[in-house]
Parts: structure tokens; C-alpha cells; sequence
């Protein structure tokens, strides 16, 4: 009997460490199905496999709260036009991520999953330090087949910057993508695990070599929070100071591999511009010299970058600010129309102009409707929400922040320091670009809440 429990449960972590690690490939896909799809349906096996093993009984009042966050989306069915595909993940994302917390809050079983979830992360770590020099040095990389982010369905994905520090993107699209998966990760580690300093050196390379903005938020109110909890060890000393070490080096892929075929080619002199009669400051350097040191070119903290870097920050705070007192819940279906149709306005506005004077036989021939100018694409498709608790609130409603706020007010009814854990953990995930209640964040919440029922055992 022992021995097939023992067995039972190899089969469960195995299955568990395939799932997650599956889930941060986020990179990557076969036969168009990204790993991330697959590893999310493998770990709702496995919490269907615990649920039905350890006999969990399940919650009416759980059925309610899913009910009533469903209902907006249930009830724009037929009212809306929306692509079923996405529409279908994304109720299968919430009720994978309702299921997976229930089963997890419940289960036995949290240490072994734990233990699954602290390997998958090493592994992860090992791969993406990997990929960060490989794309530097030209290395074997395998290739990063899943579309980008961009507006275009067949946009690649970004893994060069050419005049600033490379940055660490790992098994995933996009740094903040990294960011927004793995840092949950490291906190649920953090504060229900007895970490070596080995754990905290890495973790802080990973995140720091992100050089996300998001990132520098979550460190700095993680550190604060563990000072206000006394829990501030010579272990936190070392992961912030090498976050902030690896955060502010600045690692030029041009400048350390100068043949990478990603960087621009030394050319001819005759392509070098040389204006002796004037001043140095009106000089313009040739991009194509690689003699030149090329972060010199366009500063680090370019203005115009922090510009472009911010807007969409600024215009989902607007989208928020307009919106706000008519929410009702969208459905998932709705809100990233919406909100596209919401930044559409003052393009279409802005080209009325062009709209009225455009040459009849540019209608005839292109069939436009208006030229292609400024952000044109959001008159014709739709731009995602990347912020968590804002996509929720708007496809949920307003009931989205009751369920937080009793989630809170139940947890700090326990104790203080459970409470503020736990809000810090909802804190990272509700600024997560991942719009969707991912199967992962179900079980990083899940895992947060056992915290509190194993140390008072």
C-alpha cells in the first residue's frame, strides 16, 4: 500500500513539474498550439486527479462567485461579435483558474507541488541565462517559433536591442511576459520556502537582466513589505543588492559581439559622414560604423522611448478614468474592443481631414476608407488590455473588487502578516500584462493560502 502511494505520488510531481514547466515555454509552440496552452490543460489534469483522489468536496458559494463573474460574459454572447477561438481560452483560463485554487486551497498535497514548482524555476533560470548569452554571442537558441505581441498576428519576437543593454527574456516573448509569470513564482518560494543563497543570487540576475520598469516596483515593495514583517535576512540583503547590480549594468550586444549578424556592418569610409566645418555637436554619426560606440549614439534613457513606454500605461488609466462609472462587466469577449474602439476615437477625429480631401482614385484603387497615418491600426483591429486587474474589472464588473476586497478582509481577519502576504501576491498578479486569470496564477494562490494552514500544524 505504501509502496503504490509512493508511486502515485512520483506520478503526480512529474506530471506537475511537466505542466508548469510547459506553461513558462512561453516562447514557444507546436503545430500552432503554444506549449503554455498545453502545460495549462496538463495541470488542470492534475487538479482534477487531486480533487478526485482526495475526495474534495466543492463549495456552493464557490459555484456562486464563478457564476456571477461569468454572467457579463453569458449574457454579450449574443449580442457581440468576437472571435470564438479567444473567447473560449479565455473561459477556460478562468475556470482552470477557479478550479486549480479551490483544489489547491484543499489539497495535502502542497509541499510535493512546492517541490515541483522549486525545480521547474531552476530549470527555468539555467535555460533563460543561457539564452540571454547565446543571442549575444550568436549560440544555438532553439528557435522562438510562437508569434509576438504586436498588432500583426505574424509579428516576431523581440530579443535585440541594438542601443541599449540587452535584456533577459528567457523561455518567453517578452521580458515583462517573464516578469509577470515567474515573480509570483519567486514570491509564493519566498515566503512558504527555506531558501538557500543560491536561490536568492539567481533570482536576482533573472529579474534584474529583465530591465523592466514593472519588476523595479515588485522588488522594492517586496523588500518593504519584508522589513515591516521583520523577516529581512542577509538572504534579501543579497537578492536586492544583486537585482540592482544586474538592473543597472549596462550589457551592449553590439559592443560585445560586434560580428553578431544583428548589428550593423562596418562599411567603406566614404559611408562615414565627416563635417569638419561644423560644430561637434551638429555631427551625426553613421549608424553603419561599428567603430563607433554605439550607446552613444542614442542614450539609455531616451526620452522618446519613455514617451512611447508610458502612453499605453497612460492610455489604459484613461480608458479606466472614462469608463469606470458605466461598468457592468463587458465579458471577456468585449472589453479589448472596447478599449480598442476607445483609443480609435481620436485617430478617427484626427483624420477626418484626410477622410474628406482623400483623391477619389485612391478609393478606387485601395479601398481605404483613409490613409494609413499615426496609430491607424486601432481602426481596424483590436489591441489587448495588458493589464490584469483592469481586463477582469471591466469584463467582470464591479464584483471583481468585492471578490478581492472579502479575499483581503478574510485574510488579514487571520492574522496580519497572512493578510499582507496575500495582498502583496494579488498585487503582483493584478499588474501582470497578462490579462487573463492564467491556471498558474490559481495555483500560485492556491500555494499561498496552504502557507498559513502548514505552520500551524
Amino acid at each position: 500500500m505504501q509502496k503504490i502511494f509512493f508511486k502515485k505520488n512520483k506520478i503526480v510531481e512529474h506530471s506537475l513539474f511537466f505542466a508548469i514547466f510547459l506553461i513558462y515555454l512561453d516562447s514557444y509552440q507546436i503545430f500552432q498550439i503554444p506549449f503554455s496552452w498545453i502545460g495549462s490543460s496538463i495541470l488542470l489534469l492534475v487538479a482534477f486527479f487531486l480533487y478526485f483522489n482526495e475526495k474534495i468536496s466543492f463549495s456552493l458559494a464557490i459555484v456562486i462567485v464563478y457564476l456571477i463573474a461569468i454572467i457579463p460574459t453569458l449574457v454579450n454572447f449574443f449580442y457581440s461579435e468576437y472571435d470564438m477561438r479567444y473567447l473560449v481560452l479565455r473561459i477556460f483560463s478562468f475556470s482552470s483558474f477557479t478550479f486549480i485554487l479551490y483544489v489547491l486551497v484543499n489539497t495535502s498535497e502542497s509541499k510535493l507541488i512546492l517541490k515541483s514548482l522549486k525545480k521547474v524555476y531552476y530549470s527555468v533560470f539555467i535555460i533563460s541565462i543561457y539564452t540571454y548569452f547565446a543571442q549575444i554571442f550568436n549560440l544555438y537558441e532553439p528557435q522562438r517559433n510562437r508569434p509576438g505581441t504586436g498588432i500583426l498576428g505574424f509579428d516576431v519576437q523581440t530579443n535585440f536591442w541594438i542601443y541599449s543593454s540587452h535584456r533577459m527574456v528567457g523561455t518567453f516573448r517578452e521580458p515583462i511576459f517573464l516578469v509577470s509569470i515567474l515573480f509570483p513564482a519567486f514570491l509564493v518560494l519566498h515566503y512558504t520556502q527555506k531558501n538557500s543563497n543560491i536561490f536568492y543570487i539567481i533570482s536576482g540576475v533573472l529579474f534584474g537582466l529583465t530591465k523592466s520598469e514593472l519588476v523595479l516596483i515588485f522588488i522594492i515593495g517586496t523588500f518593504v513589505l519584508d522589513l515591516i514583517l521583520k523577516e529581512t535576512t542577509i538572504k534579501n540583503l543579497y537578492f536586492v543588492s544583486i537585482f540592482f547590480i544586474a538592473f543597472s549594468v549596462s550589457l551592449i550586444e553590439c559592443e560585445l559581439s560586434p560580428k553578431n549578424f544583428e548589428c550593423p556592418q562596418q562599411e567603406s569610409n566614404q559611408n562615414q559622414i565627416i563635417n569638419s566645418g561644423q560644430d561637434a555637436a551638429d555631427e551625426i554619426p553613421d549608424k553603419n560604423d561599428s567603430n563607433i560606440n554605439i550607446s552613444n549614439i542614442i542614450p539609455e534613457n531616451n526620452l522618446n522611448n519613455i514617451e512611447f513606454q508610458d502612453r499605453e500605461r497612460s492610455d489604459i488609466l484613461e480608458f479606466t478614468y472614462n469608463y469606470l462609472p458605466e461598468n457592468i462587466g463587458f465579458g471577456f469577449q468585449n472589453t479589448n474592443r472596447i478599449y480598442t474602439e476607445s483609443l480609435a476615437t481620436p485617430v478617427l477625429n484626427e483624420q477626418y481631414l484626410v477622410n474628406r480631401t482623400q483623391p477619389k482614385y485612391l478609393r478606387t484603387k485601395y479601398l481605404s476608407k483613409s490613409l494609413g497615418t499615426g496609430r491607424y491600426f486601432l481602426t481596424y483591429e483590436n489591441v489587448n488590455l495588458q493589464n490584469n486587474f483592469i481586463f477582469n474589472l471591466f469584463s467582470i464588473g464591479m464584483s471583481y473588487v468585492v471578490f478581492l476586497f472579502l479575499v483581503l478582509i478574510y485574510c488579514f481577519n487571520k492574522s496580519l502578516e497572512f493578510g499582507l502576504k496575500i495582498a502583496i501576491i494579488l498585487f503582483v498578479i493584478s499588474l501582470s500584462s497578462m490579462e487573463d486569470l492564467l491556471p498558474i496564477f490559481g495555483l500560485y494562490l492556491g500555494l499561498m493560502f496552504t502557507m498559513d494552514r502548514d505552520e500551524n500544524k
